[in-house]
């Protein structure tokens, strides 16, 4: 009998405590449920927007277009934000899609090609309102979108880059995304160091072009084209062919043509042309006084360094290349004469100065003069020619550098041919 009691007791004991399980579970399950319902209806009654920028794209030197700006809310619109002025959130939502409240930004510039976000910056009032008093009664988000920009040329294919037209880039620089990279004969990126005309130039293994330095090569043979009286109105056509193909060249300038013409001279100093002294007023210095011939000289070379941030000029000619002894003694600079004349100041003629100049040989100095138009288009068909015959186009310092010769002040310079 004992044993029977003993097993209904253990038996209603399993009962009980089933029970209590029961009993803990349906506790736990209220309270989550009532956290739900506090937390869903607490969302729900605070309102939420979302600042969106929206993704634009557009192909390089296209006009960056207007960044736009998306508004959504979610939640109860007339919520009171401000009891004394009664701000509502569709009040907030109105002067958003107006624009206020934000700043949008975009570091694209439209030349450079990639990937650029629109961001939207919040002034510094808004978000102290949204920290304090607004804490619990809104919620907003920023969402950032992308300006894509296009690369113009074309795109990737593989090592390759195909162009719009279907063609792949050869023998040319492409730019990439803020990068330039060289495509060689084969239509492949070009690694490593590649010598270009008178630029060595070093790509990393991806093709990103890393450094470009222009290189003279003392045994092999080079000119020095000279230009005098400018900078003038054709010379920025000048420099761009120069630049083109990798040449150089030496100005002497005038200084009322400095005055007109700064931006002109960065661009010399940019493409790596030596900057020249022609004194400031073209006189000439066999005339002046010790004092006058510094003063025309010295007062150039400063408007020169004001031009370019700091470079002042290196060598003078003088004007008429008249000099003597008194002026050699004078001179605070090297000067530079020349060994081959063109003429070009008297015939102005472009064929007629192409002959010229294509009688020069290796360790010539050629004169010309940048403020005559038939002399710059005769300088922009002889470059490529020169080039061709294999010479190197250099400055007057240069050349003389490569040939072992130490400019002086005063010392005065015809050519620099090989010893």
């Amino acid at each position: 009998m004992s044993n029977e009691i003993r097993r209904i007791e253990r038996q209603n004991e399993r009962i009980r405590q089933v029970r209590r399980e029961r009993m803990c579970l349906a506790i736990v399950l209220a309270v989550v449920a009532l956290i739900g319902i506090i937390t869903v209806i607490f969302i729900v009654r605070k309102p939420r927007i979302t600042i969106r920028t929206e993704s634009l794209s557009m192909t390089q030197d296209e006009t960056v277009p207007k960044f736009k700006v998306k508004v959504v809310v979610k939640g109860n619109k007339d919520k009171i934000l401000d009891k004394e002025t009664k701000y509502t959130v569709k009040k907030l939502e109105s002067e958003l899609k107006s624009g206020k409240n934000y700043e949008i930004s975009c570091k694209a510039d439209g030349k450079t090609d990639g990937k650029f976000k629109i961001q939207l910056k919040l002034s510094d009032e808004f978000k102290k309102k949204l920290n304090k008093e607004w804490s619990r009664k809104l919620e907003v988000t920023v969402e950032e979108g992308t300006l894509t920009v296009k690369n113009k040329y074309g795109s990737w294919d593989g090592e390759k880059f195909k162009k719009t037209d279907g063609s792949y880039a050869k023998n040319e620089f492409i730019s990439y995304e803020g990068n330039q990279y060289y495509f060689g004969e084969n239509g492949k990126k070009v690694t490593g160091e590649l010598q270009l005309g008178g630029k060595v130039y070093t790509f990393s293994k991806s093709g990103k072009l890393k450094s470009e330095e222009f290189y003279v090569d003392p045994e092999k043979p080079m000119i020095a084209l000279t230009f005098d009286d400018g900078p003038g109105p054709e010379t920025e056509k000048l420099l761009s062919t120069l630049e083109q193909y990798n040449a150089r060249a030496t100005f002497f300038m005038v200084g009322s043509q400095v005055d007109k013409y700064p931006d002109t001279i960065k661009k010399m100093k940019e493409i790596g042309c030596e900057l020249g002294n022609h004194t400031a007023e073209h006189k000439s210095l066999k005339k002046l006084s010790d004092a006058e011939i510094k003063e025309a000289i010295n007062s150039v070379s400063d408007k020169v360094a004001a031009a370019t941030g700091g470079s002042p000029t290196t060598v003078t000619r003088p004007p008429y290349g008249a000099f003597d002894d008194h002026v050699k003694a004078a001179a605070p600079e090297p000067l530079i004469m020349w060994s081959i004349d063109t003429l070009d100041w008297k015939t102005k003629n472009v064929q007629s100065t192409i002959k010229s100049v294509n009688t020069a040989t290796d360790g010539d100095i050629v004169l010309m003069h940048d403020i005559h138009k038939t002399s710059v288009e005769a300088a922009i068909q002889v470059i490529p020619q020169l080039i061709e015959k294999g010479y190197q186009l250099v400055t007057v310092s240069e050349m003389a550098e490569a040939r072992g010769v130490t400019l002086e002040n005063g010392g005065v310079y015809f050519s620099f041919y090989k010893q």
